[in-house]
Parts: C-alpha cells; structure tokens; sequence
C-alpha cells in the first residue's frame, strides 16, 4: 500500500509528459541518440567461387518514412508494390558496392548505374561477372557487371516480378533464371473495390492455424493476388536473349540443378485460401529441361490449412524437393511416415528419398529418422548431414548417411538440446565444384574423415569462435583454429585446408570489426570499418551472473556510461529481456558473452539510453521452465517474478540500483512479459512494451511455442493475459506498435485495446502507433521518435533519488 501511494503522489507531481511533449509531429532524439541510426557496424558479403573477389555491400540501414508510405497491397501474407511488381519493403536493400581483390588486396569502389539501389548480388559460377537486380523508380531490373571491362550491362528490359521472391539463379556461366513481368491489362493491378457481403465457410475438417495478418478476404482480393503475382519463369542469357521456361504461373521456387540441365519448378495453385499466408497455398512441382520443355510432374500438394497441429506436424507427400549439391542431376526429398502428425506415437516420422535423372523410374528411399528432417547439408563422396528435430522435447540430432550404402550408415554425430549453446557446432565450411554445386568440405585423415565447421563457441567463460574438425566416424573434435583470447574474432570464410586461410572478422572493445585475411603464419586487412558513436565512448559492459530463488542460474549484461562510479550513488536502470522455454535448467543457465567485442549498438534495442544516464541491463534471462511432468507455461507467471525478482536483487545488491528507479521493457514476446510484470509484481515503477500481443483468447491456437489450443489449456491462456488483469497495471506503461504489423498474432489492435482497458481503469499509460511501421521499426524517422518517446518517458517516470 505504501508503494501504491508512492506511486500516486509521483503521478501527481511528475505526469507521463508535460503539455509540450504531446505534441503529435514525429519528435528528434538527443544527438547521442541520434548516432545510433547514422552508424551501422553491420557488413554483408559476398565471395567468388575461386576465392579471388570479396563483395562488401553497404546496407541502407534506416530509409525515409516516404519509402514506407508507398501506396502497397497486402494479399496472403504479401505486402507488394503493385506498379512497380516488388516487395513493398525490402530488408536487404544497398546503396555502395565495393569489390576487394583478396589476392593482392586492392580496392574498387563500383559506380552503381543511375545511382539506384542494389540487392541479390551473386557471382557467376566461373567468378567473371556479378549479377545483381538494380531497384529503379519503374521497378526491378537484372543487371550484370563484368569485373575484367568493369562494365554493367542491363541483361534485358523486361522487369523482374519480385512480389513473392527477388531471387534468382546463374544457370551456368553464360545465362541466369529468374520471373519476370507478363504483358497485361494494366487496370488489373489496380485496387479493387469489393462491394458486398465478405463470407467464409468451414470445411468440417480441423484446420488449426495461427493467426496472421494480411489475408486475402473476397473474391477481389484473389483476383489481384493472382494478377500480381503471375510471372514467367525465363532463362536470359549474356546477350539478352529470353526463353521462356513453361507457361506463366504464380511460381513460388525454383533452381537449376547443378549441372545446369534441369530446371525445378514449383508453383501455387487454386484453390487461394482465406486462413493461411500464400506459402501455405496449394502447389505443383514440375522439372523443366533449359529448351522449356516439360519433363514431368513431380508433386501434387494440398493447401497448409489441413496440416495437424503440432510444431513439427507436416502435410503428407514429397516435402523438401531439392538438388543434391555434389551430383550432377540428383533430386532430394522427404516424406513423413506418421501421416504427418508429429503428435501421434510412432518410431519412425521421417524419410529420405532420392530420384535421379531422367526422373522416370522409382524414387529409392535411403534412411529413416526417428524424428522430423528438417535441414540436409550434401558434402563429397555420396555423404548426407540430416538434421532432425523433436520441438517437443526440444532436442535437435545431426547424423551422417552414406547414400549408396542407405540407412544402415546412418550414424549420430551430435545430439543436443535445441537451446544447448555450448554443444552447437555451428556453421559447415563449403565449397564450389564446377557442375556439382556448393558442397560441404571435408578432410581426410590418416584413419577417418573429418566435417570441418565453425561458430560462436559459447563456453561459461565467454565465447571463443572456433574452427573444428570433427571425426565423422567418433564424433570426436579437433581445434584447428580459435579466437585471439585479447580480441573477439570469428570465421567468415574458409578459403583452403591445407595450408590453413581464412577471411575472418575481428574486433576489441575499442576498435570496429575489420575483415582480415589469415594466410598461415601471415595476415593482411581488407577491410576496416570506421569508428563512430563518440558519445559511447569508454562505456562500461559487464557479464552479470547471478541464481534465482530455485537455483536456476541467470544472467545479463549490465551497461553503465562512461566514467561512471558507485560512489557516485545509484542510476535509474532499464531492464530488458524476452522469455524463452527451457525443458533442462542447466541449459536455461548458458551464457552467451564476449567481453571483447566492439559496442553494437542498435536504435532498436536498450543500449541508446546509456548516453542518457541510465544503467541498462540487457538480455536479461528469462526462462520458462518444464516443471516435472507439466509444460513451461504452466507456471509462467510463478517463474517470470522470480527471474525480476533475482535481476533487481542483484542490481540492488551491486549498488547500482534503487529498487524505485527500474523501470523493464521487451519487443513482441518481451511486451507480453512487460504487461504481465507490471500487472501481477510491484517490482517495476515504469514499463515499455512494443509490439506485443496481451489477449491471448485472440491467439487460440498457440502462441510462441505453447502448441496447446485455447480450448485445451483455456485456464493457461487466460492466466497469461495481462489485459485481464488490466486493473492490477498501476506503474505508467509505454505501448508503442507498428501501424501495420504483419507479424503471427501482434495485431496493433492488441496494444490499442490494453491502452483502451487501462485509461478506462484509471491506469497511466501512453499508446504510440507508429506509421507505416511492421513488426519492427526501420524507417529514419520512426527510429528517431522511437528514441525520443522513450527517453522521455523514464526521465519522466523513474522518481528521481
């Protein structure tokens, strides 16, 4: 009671924002705040199949608001930009290209024709040209630059159809496939204006599904998603010329096998569906051969709706259709063995099947699994690296399968927990055989064959980023390289074996990550990225490990500003964190931690309000735990307050916090804890919760990873709602939510109706729509108010000492 009269003589005194702050114009940050969004550490690559060329693409890292408020539509899941026939919002979009010769290290800055923005960047299979699709104001074009003449070429002046994918691929050295745009009656793409009734009707049959935005819902909608999206498949060659490859169709996928003579085919089909996304829709898969002639049809697939419930539950028939890298015309795929659903008892739920060239006889089975297949990596030899996955029991498996002995060699090399940092292996080192495609690298030993693979290498010391090679015949691992101990440095690239060269990338807490190439004993720097953020400058960073009141282990990593002391007294802190579920508690506990790494610092996440005084304590853990034979959410709430609880001892204990000056704050899932927080502790005075789902009646059939329905867990669904317990909210609460947020069950109407809840109980609460804005927030001036609403909001909110 004293803490809720606290609370009241403080609103009164200091409200959520004084008359000026209201106003409704988008707001600028502070300076210090502002550097976030001009400086991007972020680097993507791109490197030529003989290891000469080394691409650095410049991202564009926040756009104009004006380029999100470009007139889309939003059919199926799509969102799409009618006129110009792309992706209304394109993530990997670049505006500089630089091309690093790794031989002798010399640099060439590209010229991009017509100053126009750049993405799909790829290399020819001989490594001469490099392809990209140029983004111009009428739409999306595939250009060509030949590296020897420095010279771009736009390959034809028909556009790509880029409303489902921008992807392409080089079918061989001389010619590239890709959609593009058919001739039509241009008042197709238009907006439809449907006047009448909009109706749905169940099938009778259970059709379980999550729910999603962006749906098509009339007659109308089908009509123009069908109209948009319709391409022709066409191989274009060096000099311009088209052949086509089938009719046109709505084509969801496709790729050249690796010797370049087959094309894989897979489009959409009727009926359009009004309950799933376009990717859940009705397809045919089809092989084509390079003249455009029909070989045969492969697969038939119904509609996602009928898929039984369950993470790993799949639709019966072929899934996975794919080329096996390492042969010439080879096709993979997968079938399940328990009619798809992963909840029904069997001891077999998956198959691997192979089917070659012509592709008229039988497919040949070759292995079954004991769990579903979900990822297959094809190395030399004949060798298949099967990962399969039990979501249930969170375990993921990686075996080893010889095709031509079948599945008598199937053989376990590493089983872990899903969440189980420390065991991962990480990522397989791979190369290019010319007509075999990208395969996996492997080393022979004097006794076994070893898979070379490298990653993050999370240990309870800290990361240590590794190269390894593992024995396919023990399991057992051998280190063949590994981070500097001074510095952060991990693998991008594995160039040779033998002897050892590697482009890696490698930072310190003081300098922004470079890519260096390691040559043996020798190293040379292509690339450094320029120091920025001078108002982060000495930034303290600090591994925080401590246990909750059960002895589950927990950490985070604490931030504070430069200079700062605890003899200086206590800061206001926020804290920030999302919940994970955890089956074991010891992998509840791992860290994953680098005291050598150079700030990243996003707009998107906490560590900007260090520059404004606060202490911020990130990643927080949060696990959900399976409580004997009960699931994780069973005792959400139970656990979500003892991990706030144990963070905010700790803090308290450091001498870094006053337990009245925390304030907490999560995106999506982390929204969902803020509001539960706020609505069932006393433990936070101010909370910031963005993009968040708090009705979990409006998610019925599950939400994150509970797989329960509403009707099956009903008590479960309504325990985890904080908008029924909007009248215990009493400490000022920030929502802010996209406008169009596309992601499963976040529907803006979420944040708008728990504001809606709170203001009519009396509550404090501030609700921020941001326009044009998704699931995350990219524009400029979205991340600028951002900054600025929630600076703001806890220098008005957290009492002062």
């Amino acid at each position: 009671m004293l803490r809720l009269a606290l609370i009241c003589i403080w609103m009164m005194l200091c409200p959520i924002f004084t008359p000026k702050t209201l106003a409704q114009d988008y707001q600028k940050p502070s300076p210090a705040l502002q550097q976030t969004i001009s400086h991007s550490t972020s680097l993507t690559t791109r490197l030529s199949n003989d290891n000469q060329w080394l691409a650095l693409l410049s991202p564009i890292s926040a756009p104009s608001i004006a380029t999100l408020a470009m007139p889309e539509q939003k059919l199926a899941g799509l969102r799409i930009a009618a006129e110009q026939f792309l992706p209304s919002r394109i993530t990997q979009r670049y505006h500089q290209l630089t091309l690093i010769n790794i031989k002798d290290n010399g640099q060439r800055v590209i010229t991009l024709p017509g100053g126009y923005d750049i993405t799909e960047l790829k290399f020819s299979p001989d490594s001469r040209n490099l392809s990209y699709v140029s983004l111009t104001p009428e739409g999306g074009y595939l250009c060509v630059y030949n590296i020897a003449q420095d010279r771009h070429q736009r390959l034809s002046n028909e556009r790509l159809n880029g409303t489902i994918s921008l992807d392409y691929q080089w079918a061989n050295n001389k010619t590239l496939l890709a959609r593009f745009v058919i001739a039509q009656d241009t008042s197709a793409n238009q907006p439809h204006v449907s006047i009448g009734p909009k109706t749905k009707e169940t099938s009778g049959k259970n059709s379980p599904q999550r729910t999603y935005q962006d749906l098509l819902k009339t007659s109308a909608d089908k009509q123009l998603f069908s109209s948009l999206t319709t391409s022709q498949l066409a191989l274009v060659d060096l000099e311009g010329k088209l052949t086509k490859i089938g009719a046109p169709g709505i084509i969801e996928d496709f790729s050249v096998s690796p010797d370049g003579q087959y094309i894989l085919n897979r489009q959409i089909t009727t009926p359009f569906s009004t309950q799933v996304k376009y990717d859940d829709f009705p397809t045919l898969t089809e092989i084509y051969n390079l003249d455009g002639q029909l070989i045969t049809l492969l697969h038939q697939s119904q509609g996602g709706e009928s898929r039984p419930q369950g993470k790993d539950s799949v639709l019966l028939g072929p899934r996975m259709l794919h080329w096996v890298q390492g042969q010439a015309a080879t096709l993979a795929f997968t079938k399940a063995l328990d009619q798809g659903d992963s909840q029904r008892d069997a001891p077999l739920r998956d198959s691997l099947w192979l089917l070659d060239a012509p592709f008229t006889q039988q497919a040949t089975r070759v292995a079954q699994t004991q769990w579903r297949i979900t990822d297959i990596d094809w190395a030399e030899n004949h060798l298949a690296l099967i990962t399969e996955r039990n979501s249930k029991a969170q375990q993921i498996r990686l075996s080893s399968l010889n095709t031509r002995l079948g599945e008598s060699s199937l053989h376990t090399l590493n089983e872990r927990n899903l969440r189980d940092k420390y065991q991962d292996l990480g990522l397989f080192a791979k190369h290019y055989y010319p007509g075999k495609g990208q395969v996996v690298s492997l080393l022979q030993g004097a006794k076994t064959t070893g898979l070379i693979h490298y990653g993050q290498g999370a240990t309870p010391e800290g990361d240590k980023p590794f190269l390894k090679r593992t024995s396919l015949l023990t399991g057992e691992s051998s280190l063949l390289w590994q981070s500097a101990t001074q510095r952060l440095e991990s693998v991008r690239y594995v160039l040779n074996l033998e002897p050892l060269q590697l482009i890696i990338n490698r930072e310190s807490p003081t300098e922004p990550p470079s890519l260096v190439l390691l040559n043996g004993t020798k190293e040379s720097v292509l690339y450094e990225h320029p120091v920025g953020l001078s108002a982060y400058q000495g930034m303290q960073k600090q591994l925080i490990t401590f246990k909750r009141a059960d002895g589950v282990p927990l950490s985070g990593t604490l931030y504070l500003p430069a200079n700062y002391t605890k003899e200086q007294g206590t800061l206001p802190v926020l804290m920030w964190a999302y919940p994970r579920e955890f089956n074991d508690p010891e992998v509840a506990g791992q860290i994953s931690f680098s005291a050598n790494q150079y700030p990243t610092i996003s707009p998107r996440g906490p560590i900007p309000l260090v520059a404004e005084g606060f202490a911020v304590f990130d990643k927080v853990s949060m696990p959900i735990i399976a409580q004997g034979d009960k699931e994780p959410n069973d005792t959400f709430r139970e656990q979500l307050t003892a991990n706030a609880q144990a963070a905010i001892d700790t803090l308290v204990d450091l001498g870094i916090a006053d337990r009245k000056q925390i304030a907490v704050g999560g995106h999506s899932y982390g929204a969902f804890m803020v509001a539960n927080l706020l609505a069932h502790t006393d433990l936070f005075y101010a909370g910031i919760a963005r993009s968040g789902a708090y009705n979990r009646s409006l998610t019925p059939f599950g939400f994150q990873n509970e797989e329960r329905t509403y009707w099956q867990a009903n008590d479960i669904y309504q325990q985890m709602s904080p908008f029924n317990y909007a009248d215990k909210i009493k400490s000022p609460l920030l929502l802010i939510h996209g406008e169009m947020d596309q992601n499963s069950g976040t529907f803006p109407l979420q944040s708008e109706r728990l504001f809606d809840a709170i203001q009519g109980l009396g509550g404090k609460a501030r609700l921020v729509i941001l326009p044009f804005e998704g699931h995350s927030y990219t524009a400029k001036e979205s991340l600028e108010h951002l900054l600025w609403e929630q600076s703001q909001f806890l220098k008005a909110n957290l009492p002062p000492n």
